[in-house]
């Protein structure tokens, strides 16, 4: 329904009556049963293994072997305001005003949705609150398109807040096993790597057969894509490895609030968070550093292209002097950690994201009385390459950590049978003033071996410090604690949880 104002447009959706039938299957299992799910379901595709070694043997051989299953819950933008676009079709062209971060692709998608030509689809970019990854932005500008077209004359769509929250596209949720052995020198021998996602819907940017509206309208593609699951990015030098991967896919794939897509670094966060968190309860089994522990595998690694390794080392060495780091095993004593009410703990975790290299640390005070972690100061060493605005870098790294603590502490999509049930930001918290650090530092890193190199690319910086976070705080909290936290957020109760367990 198209209305003059927005509140006739709400009143008139409230008193629209819909008939509908249940499927005969439910369209997914309840977020209490996903991980189950997951578990059990058999896999829509299945990578080749990647095998470095003999890591059956080699585990066999070690003098202990450590083993972790680690879960992701179904993420989402969680936008601080809702998907919106206004489209005006005047003058025989149609002219959209959006914040869609793909303004190329929008007008394109909305050419072949529409059957205009393409010179006759415009797009002006507007600031919005939406920009990574595949957002509901895409939605909108179509669903404004189609319906400016049908009448004639402008149309500004809006979501609402339950909408927005339910129905934007999801990061994937993974479940994990790993496996890892240590020699009786305390090393690693050998890793082997699971990973499983759901991901079978996995939406692509603008594509006119998979918008929201298409799919309502029944039209769809001729099958879903195929997805994916991820292996982590790590440089780290472990002899015997095995890596799998593998995508299961939810009952109905089609017209489902849980649409998976492209949150900021798709897959990167999730990945990370289990492959680092596990190489920290090595660490912990081998009553290592964490830090020397990370920098000791770096430098056994074979040099790259690219300098990964030297500038991982370096990036590993600077993030830990600049946060003064007090070279210990995890967890620390509980007599150390204990200040009045709360417990305080430091942890690390390593990335690179397209060449960019990252290492994060970040320092928690846990509340034992309600479980509640307060991330009191970040520390990042970043080296993405040649850097032109080093105070616009600084920002982009703060706002990724930030984006990214919202996601280790708050934001999990919670679901019954039929429905997304946390619609608002009561039942869908995100980063609060509250939460905010007391002091984030970055430091700009310069790892090149040849420091007067003047060609070094620029590789980027949006995403890559938001990779390593979740399992930096993952880190902490065990450190403070001694409790190993496998699954995010990490909200209150689950803490509190996990520590009277």
């Amino acid at each position: 329904m198209v209305c003059e104002r927005e509140e006739q447009a709400i009143r008139a959706a409230q008193q629209l009556k819909v008939e509908w039938k249940r499927p005969h299957v439910a369209p997914f299992p309840a977020s209490g049963k996903l991980f189950d799910y997951m578990r059990a379901t058999p896999p829509s595709s299945t990578s080749e293994p990647l095998v470095q070694g003999d890591p059956a043997a080699a585990l066999a051989a070690a003098s202990r072997v450590i083993d972790a299953e680690y879960e992701v819950p179904f993420q989402g933008h969680t936008s601080i305001g809702p998907a919106h676009a206004l489209a005006d079709p005047s003058d025989g062209l149609m002219t959209i005003y959006s914040n869609d971060m793909k303004a190329y692709g929008l007008r394109n998608g909305v050419a072949r949705f529409l059957d205009m030509p393409r010179d006759k689809v415009r797009v002006v970019y507007m600031d919005g609150p939406q920009v990574y990854g595949r957002t509901a932005a895409d939605d909108a500008g179509f669903e404004a398109a189609y319906l400016a077209k049908e009448m004639g004359r402008p149309v500004r769509v809006q979501w609402s807040r339950d909408e927005e929250t339910a129905w934007d596209t999801k990061g994937p949720p993974y479940v994990f096993k790993l496996r890892g052995g240590l020699d009786s020198q305390g090393k690693v021998v050998a890793l082997e790597y699971d990973a499983c996602a759901a991901d079978h819907n996995h939406l692509g940017y603008n594509e006119p057969d998979t918008v929201l509206i298409a799919q309502l309208m029944g039209r769809r593609p001729e099958r879903p894509a195929r997805g994916n699951a991820e292996a982590p990015s790590v440089m780290y030098a472990i002899p015997n490895r095995r890596t799998t991967t593998r995508v299961v896919p939810l009952p109905m794939p089609w017209e489902t609030p849980l649409r998976t897509g492209n949150l900021r670094d798709p897959n990167g966060p999730q990945v990370t968070f289990a492959f680092e968190s596990f190489i920290d309860e090595l660490a912990a089994a081998a009553h290592a550093d964490p830090v020397q522990f990370r920098i000791e595998m770096l430098a056994r690694a074979s040099e790259d292209a690219v300098f990964r390794k030297a500038r991982s080392l370096a990036v590993m060495q600077v993030a830990a002097k600049a946060y003064g780091w007090d070279a210990r095993p995890s967890p620390q004593p509980r007599k150390a950690a204990l200040h009045g009410d709360t417990l305080t703990g430091r942890g690390i975790a390593y990335t690179y994201r397209s060449n960019t290299v990252a290492a994060t640390i970040a320092e928690v005070q846990v509340e034992r009385r309600t479980g509640r972690v307060w991330v009191r100061r970040l520390v990042c060493a970043h080296d993405c390459g040649l850097v032109i605005n080093p105070a616009g870098l600084r920002h982009t790294v703060e706002c990724g950590m930030l984006h990214a603590l919202s996601r280790a502490l708050h934001e999990e999509v919670q679901f019954d049978t039929e429905k997304v049930t946390s619609v608002d930001w009561a039942s869908s918290p995100t980063l609060r003033h509250s939460d905010t650090p007391e002091a984030i530092d970055i430091v700009l890193v310069n790892g090149d071996p040849n420091p007067g190199r003047p060609d070094l690319a620029p590789y980027g910086a949006g995403e890559g410090s938001h990779k390593p976070l979740i399992a930096a705080v993952a880190n902490a909290i065990f450190d403070a604690t001694g409790v190993r936290m496998r699954r995010p957020p990490f909200r209150k109760e689950r803490v509190l949880a996990a520590l009277e367990a």
